[in-house]
């Protein structure tokens, strides 16, 4: 070692004895100096003009859109390293002082070594510089996310090493330094892109993504330490470096071609195989260096994974002629098997499956295009192949995928068929801007595998709501709508429709929906609902004022009564029978969220044409009002509202009441050891089609949030699966625009002209010597 020392100390002097050494860290200062304080100068602007500013760690360092710095230096590092690992061994072979080092009783491992060390110790200067931007943000944003920051540097790091170990051996190649430089340059590029050729080519695929070096630092970057990326760099340095030893000890010694040949084929094959076992699901170890552990799984969904009795098996069906192709597309393996990998973390037996096909599917801007209109299916998948360059046969024909699966019913969209042991469920992709599912809608799929669906009953007939409706009032949208993230059916419930004319309630269900009926129920109907009832089943009536009458036969026995009237709410620019319900601090039984959230006038329940609620429980029921109106702006309009609201005023003479009304109540009791519970709405619109509309999100509604907590009490918790948000907590920055210039004097000012000054006087001193 004490050799290896000696030459790092030679080798290090060397550089810099050298002006290009001088020349790239002042480059590098001021490159990235001015990514830096741009950052921070941004964010500071942001402030004084009043904007909101959060998670600003990884806004300034690690973000993938804006981009962060260290994710910019990664991509640009490749740059930096030929010219300075260039003359490494180059240098001496062309000057011949290699041939008195390969005579010397140093070992080739000590030349190496001691190469190697003295390039890293130049090379660490860039890390140094690194740590001085995060130290430097540190002090100006409270809770600054230090340990994610240090993973990030930690990555860099290790890709610096490979590309410097790169770099030692391109430079053993050949006696021309510019050659060693290009070649390096060359490839080094190769490697940093290589990962995004030929992924549409399976086995390619593979090839690719394992050699693509720059990739590997990207989790380390985002916050989550994997032991196979570091393997992996450990692996790759150690099998340079070896390679420069075997090139290096073949100018010491005569071999045969087929001995050294032996020799490089066995260190690549035991660097690949120790690098393949590492990768491998069951030995990678994972530390998530962030404060809020956004790169795990939460401990709700942990919980779920580990509780998977069987492997679990994903299957993804992927439709070429559907909109969301891409989506699945070979050449995106890769970036889709990373969704998943968190999931696999905690379930190792985890394994993914991908089937391509075509067949009809609501794609009408291909169908119905100039080019494809009136052509056979086959015709226009042929077309959609030649344009991707794709070869059709590489995809099965609609009567094939047919002999395997039925994806009729799926509309032949891009979908995943869950499995685990015989139970199989589905997982969608959405129609809104995040389109894949998140967290909450992945385990309650696969929670549903092991503990089966929640299912809840609507009754239909009298003109109800349907959960097939996909009208104005109907209630698909909200519960089977396939394409909506917050849909029942996304989230681990089973809705079903029951008609009560023709068959009696179902056993095994959750709860029962009675959804504003248009007709009286007959009295074959009033007895099932009563039966129901009294054996302690759990019930949801959404009601509309106008129409209370129909609900009297199943109310009036709960001490559940419509007051006369309509509620009224004082709005600028909205019709006066929109009405905000808030939360309650009852409203905590359909979770800690609702409790925290009581009174917050951000949060609101918008219903359009409510009435009030009276409430006096029958012996045996507990009750608590759930939603309440606002204090000063609502009031009970005894007449009917007209939807201008500059005509709507509050009138006492005409029986108006300016109390706070309670637009849902909740009712429990305990039937047979099991607690029974009762909701009632006044307002049957608020999870209507039009309601959960593009139009009616933009009053910021919690519509969802409620009817997501409803179903959650009716299920004791078991769905929606629930995952808690993780706030950042570096959203502050304290930097002031003048502190901004001082930063920028010194980044792009004092360092760079005390380096560029110190190596000048180093150059001149050593040549006056």
């Amino acid at each position: 070692m004490r050799v290896s020392l000696r030459i790092a100390k030679q080798e290090l002097a060397s550089l810099f004895y050298s002006p290009i050494a001088w020349f790239i860290l002042v480059i590098f200062t001021v490159q990235f100096g001015i990514a830096f304080t741009g950052k921070m100068e941004m964010y500071v602007s942001y402030r004084n003009l009043g904007y909101n500013t959060f998670n600003l760690t990884d806004y300034i360092f690690t973000n993938g859109q804006t981009p962060g710095l260290l994710l910019t230096v990664q991509s640009q590092l490749y740059l930096f390293i030929p010219l300075i690992t260039m003359g490494l061994i180059s240098r001496e072979i062309s000057s011949g002082s290699i041939k008195l080092l390969q005579s010397s009783p140093i070992s080739v491992a000590e030349i190496v070594f001691g190469k190697y060390i003295g390039i890293m110790a130049y090379a660490l200067l860039f890390i140094v510089l690194l740590l001085a931007y995060v130290i430097t943000a540190s002090f100006f944003i409270p809770n600054f996310e230090m340990s994610w920051m240090l993973s990030g540097i930690l990555g860099l790091t290790l890709l610096l090493s490979a590309y410097a170990a790169i770099g030692l051996f391109l430079s053993s190649l050949t006696a021309y330094q510019v050659v060693a430089a290009l070649s390096t340059l060359a490839v080094l590029t190769f490697l940093h892109y290589i990962g995004s050729l030929w992924q549409d080519i399976d086995f390619v695929r593979h090839i690719t993504y394992f050699l693509s070096v720059s990739g590997k630092a990207d989790s380390m970057i985002y916050g989550l330490i994997r032991s196979k990326d570091i393997v992996y760099f450990v692996v790759v340095i150690t099998l340079f470096l070896g390679l420069t030893m075997l090139k290096l000890q073949s100018g010491r010694e005569s071999k045969s071609f087929a001995v050294q040949a032996t020799r490089y084929l066995l260190l690549i094959a035991v660097c690949i195989g120790i690098g393949y076992i590492s990768a491998l699901p069951k030995f990678t170890g994972y530390a998530d260096t962030t404060s809020q552990h956004i790169r795990t799984l939460h401990p709700i969904s942990q919980e779920v994974m580990k509780g998977l009795k069987e492997p679990l098996e994903i299957t993804t069906y992927v439709n070429l002629l559907d909109k969301d192709y891409n989506v699945g597309a070979k050449k995106q393996r890769n970036n889709d098997l990373t969704r998943f990998e968190q999931y696999q973390r905690f379930h190792p037996a985890l394994k993914m499956n991908y089937v391509y096909y075509y067949d009809t599917t609501d794609n009408k801007s291909l169908f119905s295009n100039k080019i494809n209109s009136g052509l056979t299916l086959k015709a226009v998948a042929e077309n959609v192949a030649e344009s991707n360059k794709l070869d059709l046969s590489d995809f099965l024909s609609p009567q094939e995928i047919k002999k395997e699966i039925n994806l009729k019913e799926e509309g032949n969209r891009f979908v995943r068929v869950l499995k685990s042991g015989d139970k199989k469920t589905w997982l969608r992709l959405y129609n809104d801007f995040f389109k894949h599912p998140g967290e909450p809608n992945i385990v309650a799929a696969i929670k549903l595998l092991e503990q089966g669906p929640s299912r809840i009953a609507f009754v239909t007939g009298n003109d109800l709501r349907s959960i097939r409706d996909n009208s104005d009032r109907g209630y698909r949208s909200s519960t089977s709508e396939k394409t909506q993230r917050n849909t029942l059916v996304n989230n681990g419930f089973q809705p079903v429709s029951v008609d009560l004319k023709t068959g009696p309630v179902p056993t095994g269900i959750d709860a029962l929906v009675i959804a504003d009926p248009r007709s009286s129920f007959s009295p074959e109907e009033l007895a099932k609902i009563k039966e129901y009832i009294d054996n302690g089943g759990n019930l949801l009536v959404t009601a509309e004022g106008e129409f209370q009458e129909y609900l009297r036969p199943v109310l009036d026995p709960l001490g559940i009564q419509f007051l006369k009237g309509t509620v009224a709410q004082t709005n600028e620019g909205m019709a006066a029978n929109i009405v905000y319900s808030y939360f309650t601090d009852d409203a905590g039984i359909l979770g800690d969220e609702y409790k925290k959230r009581a009174k917050d006038s951000t949060w609101k329940v918008v219903m359009l044409g409510a009435g009030a609620i009276e409430c006096k429980p029958a012996a045996d029921f507990k009750a608590m009002p759930l939603l309440v109106t606002h204090t000063e702006k609502s009031w009970l309009k005894a007449k009917k509202i007209e939807t201008d609201s500059l005509r709507t005023v509050f009138n006492a003479a005409e029986g108006d009441l300016k109390v706070p009304v309670n637009t849902a109540w909740a009712l429990t009791r305990n039937v047979n050891g099991r607690q029974q519970k009762i909701a009632v709405l006044s307002d049957a619109d608020f999870i209507s089609n039009l309601e959960l509309s593009t139009f009616r999100k933009t009053s910021g509604n919690k519509n969802t949030q409620f009817y997501n907590g409803i179903f959650n009490w009716f299920s004791d918790g078991k769905y929606p699966v629930s995952i808690p948000a993780k706030e950042p907590v570096d959203n502050e920055i304290t930097l002031t625009t003048k502190g901004v210039a001082w930063l920028k004097v010194f980044y792009l000012y004092a360092i760079p002209a005390a380096i560029l000054i110190g190596g000048i006087m180093l150059l001149f001193f050593r040549r006056r010597k």
